[in-house]
C-alpha cells in the first residue's frame, strides 16, 4: 500500500455520514416511538394467546339429558346436590375405571323396546362426565333363543338392528 490517497476513496467520517450503518453510531439515538411500537407488536400475540387459553380452559361442558319430563341441561362443574335437583334421585352408585363416583339416572322399563340410562360421573365432588347407555327390553328365552318384544308374543327370529347409512 502506498502513502498517497486517491480522490475516489472516502474517509471513514464520510462513510458514517452516508447512513449505511447509522444504527451503530454512538451519537445517534433511536426514537422511543420505534421501541414502544416494537414492544407493543411483540406483546399483542402473547396477550391474545393467554386470553384465548384462559377462555378455553374455563369453558364448561354442557350435557343434555332426555327425561320423561323433557330435556334437562347440566353444566360441567355442578355439584351432586345441583344435579340431584335437576334429575331427581339416582338409581344406583358405582365407580368407573378411574375410581370416580358415578350415579345412574333413568327409568328402566319393559314397556318400550329400548330405554336410556345415564351415568353421571363426578371428580372431586364436581360433575365431570355424562355417559348414555342404551338398553334393550326384549325378552330372550334361553332354551330356544327366541326373542319376545316387551309385552308381546315371542318372535321367531332375532330383531335386526337398524342399518346406518
Amino acid at each position: 500500500m502506498s502513502g498517497d490517497v486517491s480522490a475516489t476513496e472516502t474517509t471513514p467520517k464520510a462513510d458514517a455520514a452516508s447512513g449505511l450503518f447509522t444504527a451503530f453510531q454512538k451519537d445517534r439515538k433511536v426514537p422511543r416511538g420505534r421501541w414502544a411500537g416494537a414492544l407493543l407488536m411483540a406483546l399483542i400475540p402473547v396477550v391474545l394467546g393467554v386470553g384465548f387459553w384462559t377462555l378455553a380452559k374455563g369453558e364448561e361442558k354442557t350435557f343434555r339429558i332426555v327425561t320423561p319430563q323433557g330435556f334437562k341441561s347440566m353444566r360441567g362443574g355442578m355439584t351432586t346436590e345441583q344435579v340431584r335437583a335437576v334429575l331427581g334421585r339416582p338409581i344406583t352408585l358405582e365407580r368407573d375405571t378411574s375410581g370416580a363416583e358415578c350415579y345412574r339416572y333413568g327409568q328402566p322399563n319393559f314397556v318400550n323396546p329400548q330405554f336410556l340410562i345415564y351415568s353421571v360421573c363426578y371428580e372431586d365432588g364436581k360433575l365431570r362426565d355424562v355417559k348414555t347407555h342404551q338398553y334393550s327390553a326384549w325378552n330372550v328365552d334361553p332354551a330356544t333363543g327366541t326373542f319376545a318384544a316387551p309385552g308381546g308374543e315371542p318372535a321367531d327370529a332375532a330383531p335386526t338392528p337398524a342399518q346406518e347409512g
